[in-house]
């Protein structure tokens, strides 16, 4: 047999295993979100805002690309570089704090040419990888495992939260502990773990909410944003505006909603025009497609949530887990703290939705996930269960 003939019967093997309903489900809610983007983009008399969908299109057109790409390139060779990938992550967002562009009060974007950049998407899928590697690397399941791996995720942590963009940042803390956790880390730590992050809780709602206490590093809008979560009338026409704008549109939707590209409170402006195409677009989905169309998108994600678990309990091998649990990580807090501070269960973060909201980096690193998550099905050993079937 020659080299093209195995190289051709590797391509088919791995074609007769891939799992098309993680392709098929980011696509559809990927779609879906182009057409959510042209009616929250509408009536805006920015040029910009109105080519959103188009350029939203073009991003899911070259994400897809690197979805295959990704998919079929064994996802050992990727998290073999883990540490490397991480790495080349962290310069841009030492240059953002620099020459970083300002959108919305943070400074998360790098302009190169006609395309704008948000390298901390990037560092996210990049930490995914640094944690698969450290993962295979160490043998402790202890402090040796757990304090470089948190290091890592400080580093990137502290470089978000200064250009300042808490939502990107606060994505970091959740998915190092799942890595951490479905790598086996010892269950005294998780439980130290848990107990830290209830007396983050128990200091924001009642030192922030009810005695009006500071966080330390936060900027003032920051602050402004949590306070308002706890009572919208400190700022009924800045913070406070904006979340009672999200409840109105979304209540207002009903059951079926109002109608595509008939949303008031979307197309009169009531909801901010230059955040309704991006962190607030599940209100428009709310306003405009009801709350059959938003428990459709909810139900998207969850599905692509499972998908990706379904995997990484497939998988045996430590990396190819932590790959699929830390992409799935990802999408998971996305998902909650954006539809969470629409419907006013989280603050407002400034976080996007999944595949839903408008964003090319995002879009991208989204479908980048997913690439490794699928080469992780698709290389898994033969004596890897199929959980039903590959």
């Amino acid at each position: 047999m020659t080299m093209v003939e195995k190289e051709r019967l590797g391509f088919l093997t791995k074609l007769a295993r891939f799992d098309w309903s993680l392709l098929v489900v980011a696509m559809a809610l990927s779609v879906f979100g182009i057409v959510v983007v042209y009616s929250a983009t509408y009536s805006s008399e920015s040029q910009d805002f109105r080519n959103a969908a188009f350029s939203q299109s073009i991003w899911l057109l070259t994400g897809t690309a690197v979805f295959f790409v990704l998919s079929f390139i064994d996802y050992r060779n990727w998290v073999k570089w883990g540490w490397l990938f991480f790495l080349l992550s962290l310069p841009a967002l030492f240059l953002v704090l620099g020459i970083g562009q300002t959108v919305n009060g943070a400074k998360s974007w790098l302009r190169i040419g006609p395309i704008s950049l948000e390298p901390a998407d990037l560092t996210k899928v990049g930490f995914v990888l640094f944690g698969a590697w450290w993962l295979v690397r160490t043998k402790s399941r202890g402090i040796v495992f757990a304090a470089p791996l948190v290091a890592a995720m400080a580093l990137p942590t502290l470089l978000i939260l200064k250009q300042p963009a808490l939502g990107s940042a606060g994505v970091f803390l959740p998915l190092c502990f799942g890595i951490l956790f479905v790598g086996g880390l010892r269950m005294r730590y998780v439980f130290l773990g848990v107990l830290c992050l209830l007396g983050v809780l128990i200091y924001a709602y009642w030192g922030v909410g009810k005695l009006g206490w500071d966080i330390p590093g936060l900027k003032p809008y920051q602050m402004n944003r949590i306070r308002t979560f706890f009572d919208p009338t400190l700022d009924p026409l800045g913070a406070g505006w904006t979340i009672n704008q999200s409840l109105i549109a979304i209540g207002s939707g009903g059951m079926s909603g109002k109608g595509y590209l008939k949303g008031t409170q979307n197309m009169l402006g009531f909801l901010p025009k230059n955040i309704s195409y991006t962190d607030f677009i599940f209100s428009v989905v709310g306003e405009e497609w009801g709350f059959l169309g938003g428990a459709a998108v909810i139900a998207g994600e969850c599905l692509l949530l499972l998908l990706c678990l379904r995997i990484a309990f497939a998988a045996r091998e430590p990396a190819g887990r932590a790959v699929a649990v830390g992409i799935a990580t990802i999408l998971f807090t996305h998902v909650f703290v954006n539809v969470g501070m629409t419907i006013k269960v989280v603050p407002i973060t400034g976080i996007p939705l999944p595949f839903i909201s408008y964003g090319g980096t995002f879009l991208i690193s989204c479908l980048a996930g997913l690439g490794l998550v699928e080469s992780v099905w698709i290389h898994r050993k033969p004596e890897e269960t199929t959980l039903g079937g590959a």
